[in-house]
């Protein structure tokens, strides 16, 4: 396995506080966003939301550049003891159709999803420096051991069956995630459950200890 430069732990996801708070926060994002910039900023700011959607997320990095040609929205590592994965994030807008009339994906879902390609194409193609340390001149990603991709776009009350055939099509195809803002959210609310009972039965334990 490759050594992950130190950059990256500038990019390590802790969990906040209140998971659940910040799922209620998220919500409203989602609810009063006019453009993908606001969630952009939001998951940002917060990456939590985003590292916890994978069972082993690590590293949450917002516009990384691949050699200056491309560049992600966010770039999330899932850490096990298989090696490393990448997944890269595309964030498209949060209202308007998935379909159109004719039945093919809106411009902006095909515009997702090439741009989740180019990116995974461009890490393949360009892996050796992908994964060489900074110091050396590469990106410093390390050990690179599957590149998957998500787009993110809409919500759940857009989705038609047609939409849902669409993006199985492009799963099996291209190994590329079709997702409403609505599955982000509803995982972090199950999540926040989870993490609310944690904390519970810790203070539990140490009130037993304490007695």
């Amino acid at each position: 396995m490759v050594d992950r430069d130190e950059w990256l732990g500038e990019f390590i996801v802790s969990r906040p506080q209140s998971v659940g708070k910040l799922a209620e926060r998220f919500e409203k994002v989602i609810e009063d966003a006019k453009r993908e910039a606001d969630l952009q900023r939001f998951l940002t700011e917060n990456p939590f939301i985003l590292s916890e959607q994978f069972p082993h997320g690590v590293h949450v990095v917002p516009k990384f550049s691949f050699g200056g040609k491309y560049v992600s929205d966010f770039l999330v590592s899932e850490i096990s003891s298989g090696g490393t994965f990448w997944n890269l994030i595309e964030l498209e807008p949060v209202d308007g159709p998935l379909v159109t009339k004719s039945g093919h994906f809106t411009q902006r879902v095909r515009e997702g999803v090439q741009q989740v390609r180019d990116w995974r194409d461009w890490l393949n193609n360009n892996r050796d420096h992908a994964m060489r340390p900074r110091a050396k001149d590469g990106l410093g990603l390390g050990d690179i051991e599957g590149i998957w991709g998500w787009v993110v776009v809409g919500r759940r009350s857009m989705v038609t069956e047609r939409f849902n055939q669409l993006r199985r099509e492009v799963a099996d195809e291209s190994r590329i995630e079709i997702m409403t803002y609505d599955r982000l959210l509803e995982w972090i609310k199950k999540r926040a459950d989870h993490w609310d009972a944690w904390d519970q039965s810790i203070k539990s334990w140490q009130l037993s200890k304490d007695e």
